[in-house]
């Protein structure tokens, strides 16, 4: 076999998140005797930047600033165009809305395809950013997305059917239990939660209707607790609200953990409150774990939690069916292992690492089958 396929893998930056972390596990999964991917970010930051560095991977580096629309941006993009040729890169694959408006860019001036990837319903796009991204979905050669919603969504946007991939979002089942069985570092609160994760940047993902929902779980069952994992500006709004509603005592703010897998491992529900997602990660990784999850009918979160079967959904904004179903499955134990053995079986079955390479080397192949022909060595 001849030399692999240089693909560009271009991230804005590599801070904790669902969405980095799935280009991390690209990363590392995918058959290097095929393909090389090489790493670019626009900004050197993040704790994921440690995953890459663990398989021997170090972003190069191409600083738009915090601004895209300024001329620095235009110096960028020529180096981004010299290095796609200098490094015959035969193929630009975008990771978020920045790289995917500058890459479709730079792939089309360097003369290579590009890939755009859309994991999100785009709640968090304000201004120019949702018609940039598009338009730039529009001329890409291939769309991937990782839910039916956001394949939609695409369509709507004027995109054609058939330049969309859709790619599932891969589980490391083996890395997951391990960290598992790890115990939290530093120590969570007490096992048997509600566990929620979500950032707290943005109120779409509903934590306040949640602690709505514990307001009345606590009613009828004052020994439940609520873990909210993760952080951002709206945080201390919560820790207010919690306070305000009398149950701060049972709720507990950890903030962002790299250990969640093992708070999620001794948690008894988990839950998703938000009003609109793309693949939630954060459910996948629960339903990996064994947890029945309690959901909000929104976006993808339907291709995941299957009603009565591994979980509940109900309508989003809707605090008082939260937490009917909450107390549902804190009442009958029996259920919450049965349908968390349903979840880890459909996470088994349709959300692998191994269906994640191959679905991307497919897309891989499909866009770089016309590439000149490599040479074999050792061919008569």
């Amino acid at each position: 076999m001849g030399a692999p396929i240089k693909v560009l893998i271009f991230q804005n930056r590599f801070r904790l998140g669902g969405q980095e972390r799935q280009t991390v596990l690209h990363v590392r999964t995918v058959d290097r005797a095929r393909y090389e991917p090489v790493v670019a970010v626009l900004h050197l930051d993040g704790e994921h930047l440690d995953d890459l560095a663990a398989v021997g991977v170090r972003p190069v580096v191409f600083d738009v600033g915090r601004r895209m629309l300024r001329p620095n941006t235009a110096w960028q993009l020529a180096r981004l165009v010299r290095f796609v040729q200098a490094e015959r890169i035969a193929l630009v694959h975008a990771q978020d809305v920045y790289t995917n408006v500058l890459g479709v860019l730079v792939a089309r001036l360097a003369g290579v395809p590009a890939i755009v990837t859309r994991v999100d319903l785009g709640h968090h796009l304000v201004g120019y950013r949702r018609p940039l991204l598009a338009a730039a979905s529009r001329r890409a050669d291939r769309v991937l997305v990782n839910a039916l919603c956001i394949r939609d969504l695409c369509i709507r946007e004027g995109v054609e059917p058939d330049r969309i991939a859709v790619v599932r979002n891969g589980v490391d089942l083996v890395e997951l239990d391990r960290a598992a069985a790890a115990p939290p570092d530093p120590p969570a609160p007490e096992p048997r939660g509600v566990v929620c994760v979500a950032n707290m940047h943005h109120p779409v993902k509903g934590q306040g209707d949640l602690l709505v929902a514990m307001h009345e779980v606590l009613r009828a069952r004052p020994a439940a607790h609520l873990v909210l994992v993760g952080d951002g500006e709206r945080r201390p709004l919560l820790e207010r609200q919690a306070r305000q509603l009398g149950i701060a005592g049972r709720c507990h703010f950890l903030g962002h953990r790299r250990d969640g897998p093992a708070i999620l491992a001794r948690a008894a529900i988990a839950v998703s409150a938000s009003y609109a997602e793309g693949l939630s990660n954060a459910i996948l990784e629960g339903m990996a774990l064994r947890l029945p999850v309690v959901s909000t009918a929104v976006g993808g979160s339907p291709e995941l939690v299957r009603e009565g079967e591994n979980g509940f959904l109900v309508p989003p904004g809707a605090p008082a069916a939260l937490g009917r179903r909450i107390l549902d499955l804190l009442r009958d134990p029996a259920l919450r292992a049965r349908m968390g053995e349903r979840g880890r079986k459909i996470v088994e079955r349709e959300f692998s690492l191994e269906q994640m390479r191959l679905g991307y080397e497919a897309l891989y192949r499909d866009l770089t089958a016309t590439r000149a022909p490599r040479i074999v060595y050792g061919a008569a």
